[in-house]
This record gives C-alpha cells, sequence and structure tokens, in this order.
C-alpha cells in the first residue's frame, strides 16, 4: 500500500532535506570564532532558537549596532530577539531573499535558510570588515566590462541581431498566429 502525505509535509521534508549539517558546524564554528566564546553543543537552529546568539553576533561585527535583546523563556520575546537580528542583518545590505523569516529558525521549518542567511551574513560583514573571514566565497563586486564595440568607439549597442536572433521582421500576421479570432469548426463553402 502507497504511502499517503499533503503538500505540508512533502514541502517540510524537501526543506528538511536541505540542511546541510557540515555547513552548520561551519557556521556554528564561524559564530564561534567571532564571539570568542562556545556557544553550546547541540544542533545549530536549537542553539539559535532564542536569538541572543544572533544578537550578540551582530553586535560583536556591525559597526555602531547596540541592539537590546533579553534572555526568556517566553517565545514572543524570543521572536522578537530573531526579529531584532533580521532588521540588522537588512540594515547592512542583506537582500530580502536571503534573509529566513522569524518562524523558520523559532518552529525549525527551514534550517537551510536560515544557513543561507548566516552565510549571507558573514559576507555582507566582510564586505565591510575584511579581516573577518566570510563563511565560503567572499561577496562579489560587479565590475562594468567595456563591450568590444565600447572599446573601438564606436556608438552602438553592446547586443546584436546575431547574438540574439533575427527573425527578419516578423510579427503576428506574417507568421500566422492569431489571438482572440473567432474559429470556426465546419468547413463554410
Amino acid at each position: 500500500m502507497a504511502s499517503v502525505s499533503n503538500l505540508d509535509q512533502d514541502v517540510a521534508e524537501i526543506r528538511r532535506s536541505k540542511y546541510d549539517a557540515t555547513s552548520a558546524n561551519n557556521a556554528k564554528a564561524w559564530i564561534e570564532q567571532i564571539l570568542e566564546e562556545s556557544i553550546g553543543e547541540g544542533d545549530l537552529i536549537d542553539i539559535l532558537k532564542d536569538g541572543i546568539v544572533l544578537c550578540k553576533l551582530v553586535n560583536k561585527v556591525v559597526p555602531n549596532a547596540s541592539i537590546k535583546f533579553k534572555q526568556s523563556r517566553m517565545p514572543f520575546v524570543q521572536m522578537e530577539n530573531i526579529s531584532n537580528f533580521l532588521n540588522a542583518a537588512s540594515s547592512i545590505g542583506l537582500p530580502q531573499y536571503d534573509l529566513f523569516q522569524t518562524v523558520d529558525l523559532y518552529e525549525a521549518k527551514d534550517p537551510a535558510q536560515v544557513l543561507q542567511t548566516l552565510y549571507s551574513f558573514s559576507r555582507h560583514v566582510n564586505k565591510q570588515n575584511p579581516s573577518i573571514q566570510p563563511l565560503g566565497p567572499k561577496l562579489a563586486t560587479p565590475q562594468a566590462s567595456p563591450s568590444r564595440h565600447a572599446k573601438q568607439g564606436v556608438g552602438i549597442p553592446a547586443w546584436n541581431t546575431h547574438q540574439y536572433g533575427y527573425m527578419g521582421g516578423a510579427n503576428q500576421s506574417s507568421e500566422k498566429i492569431v489571438f482572440a479570432k473567432k474559429r470556426d469548426i465546419v468547413n463554410k463553402p
């Protein structure tokens, strides 16, 4: 008999499968190196759940950041600590797509996204303070490369029809594409 699951269970399983223990251990070691103290034993998500370690991390690496946090067992206080970290991370330039949601950490809904945020946070911190080593590769800096034509001084665009294809002035009528026109099912004489 086949096992039955719902979409929520399937999505939760996919999210859990993306969580990499090696990446989590690297992030944990990086945090301990920055804070210069042990943050505890066990899974990184469980350690970070109350948000205190994250707030301490921000206060240590972000200049002029004085994030207030509270030690409490009350869920809304812990989620407020996590939210304070997310606001600080956003303020130093983390894009919205790299930030996890508070429930992703607090309820362990998407631990892989939490790791992605930590890695991105480390890269943005490294950009501000190069003495702090990032997790993974450094943040790329965009560099404008002049096109071949700009080097020659020709004022034509960097793209051409040979690169992107040319259909010889094709349009809907020349290609017999008809939208919103009634079709007859029977042949009329």
